[in-house]
């Protein structure tokens, strides 16, 4: 897998940076974290993308749609019943992450709201699908190096700001930071996942018509980036999301990223 060869030259890159430039307590230290971002990249990545979209559980009480639905295409597919999350983003989104073994589903929370019981059940089908034809992993890995790298030059912008107490040299640092870091985060994206997974997840689906219908209906009810896809357009949100807190920034940043939708509802 490319990603995998991408996690390695990184990995490998880091390690030699830090044996060349760095000594004494600082390699130790810089070893260990990357230890610790390979570990999480490995094993860990539902639980950091969890995170990064401040993702909570439902009770079953409180959204037993979602929860009979995902048990019952679960059922069908012959896969463990997930965990379910929602999330409160810009857009109507859904997520699927897997790890050790586990799987969860994350909607956004106006997903919940304003779909059917049949077309939860056609998003959860959907998603779980994914997981059946191992699809997953791999964008969960390419998505979380992303976050993370997005995440660590936010954390080193804050920390900047805070010393100076100058707002327009943290704003300004901000913009510089999404400038010139954006261009090579869409390139890493296109190389290690690019639009050939989410044809395979739209063929995936094709084979099942039934759920495949349903699905579509859904589009009529969500807001998708695809409506404002014009490059000054995703520009303009994502410089107006750098005036905003970190934690919405993380959630627009991965609303942005190309999903299957874009091209399962595509007419």
């Amino acid at each position: 897998m490319r990603i995998n060869f991408f996690i390695l030259i990184f990995v490998s890159l880091m390690v030699s940076a830090s044996l060349l430039w760095l000594e004494g307590f600082w390699i130790g230290l810089s070893l260990l974290s990357i230890c610790f971002l390979l570990i999480v990249t490995v094993l860990y990545t539902d639980a950091a993308l969890l995170f990064f979209l401040g993702a909570r559980g439902i009770k079953r009480a409180d959204e037993a749609k979602f929860h009979l639905a995902s048990a019952q295409e679960a059922y069908k597919l012959a896969l463990p019943v997930p965990r379910l999350y929602f999330y409160n983003g810009s857009f109507d989104r859904a997520f699927v992450f897997q790890a050790r073994g586990d799987i969860s589903l994350v909607l956004s929370k106006d997903l919940l709201d304003n779909c059917t019981s049949d077309e939860i059940a056609a998003i959860c089908f959907s998603l779980l699908l994914q997981v059946k034809k191992n699809l997953v992993k791999k964008r969960n890995k390419t998505i979380f190096i992303m976050t993370f790298v997005s995440w660590i030059s936010n954390g080193i912008i804050e920390t900047i700001g805070q010393v100076l107490k100058i707002s327009y040299v943290k704003i300004s640092l901000d913009w510089l930071s999404n400038f010139l870091l954006k261009p090579w985060l869409d390139f890493f994206y296109k190389i290690s996942l690019g639009e050939r997974h989410f044809l395979q997840v739209k063929k995936a689906l094709m084979d099942y018509p039934i759920e495949a219908e349903m699905l579509k209906k859904v589009s009529g009810k969500i807001n998708r980036p695809e409506e404002i896809d014009s490059f000054s357009s995703r520009k303009l949100l994502e410089y107006s999301a750098l005036g905003k807190n970190r934690h919405f920034q993380r959630i627009i940043n991965i609303e942005l990223l190309p999903h299957e939708w874009d091209y399962i509802f595509k007419p």
